[in-house]
């Protein structure tokens, strides 16, 4: 497990969810809106919570691994989703016309335009 730090309160997460929250932070371009996320986490009694996190461009989480006697919780979705938002985020936009006209490869017909 690992506790994530951010704005002066933390949660204890899998390791899985915490590596996928930083990854995407990380991902997150300059200019991008913020996100609203809800994670799974283990309150300090050990029960099961879900934690709301704003993340954005500049937000700056601390991961720091942490031994718990508590269950995990499943954050499989979790994790499926914000890898998924990261390669969303990190994948190249379609190519314009003048882009892909560039390449020799492709073959266009400069003179068959839609």
């Amino acid at each position: 497990m690992k506790r994530i730090s951010y704005c002066g309160d933390s949660f204890l997460t899998t390791d899985g969810a915490a590596d996928a929250l930083l990854a995407l932070v990380v991902a997150l371009p300059d200019g991008h809106d913020s996100e609203l996320l809800e994670l799974p986490a283990v309150n300090s009694d050990g029960d099961e919570m879900v934690v709301q996190v704003v993340v954005g461009p500049g937000s700056e989480l601390l991961s720091v691994p942490e031994e718990s006697t508590a269950g995990e919780p499943d954050t499989l979705e979790t994790v499926a989703y914000l890898q998924g938002r990261m390669q969303t985020i990190t994948l190249p936009h379609d190519l314009s016309y003048l882009e892909a006209s560039s390449f020799a490869e492709y073959e266009w017909d400069s003179l068959c335009v839609l």
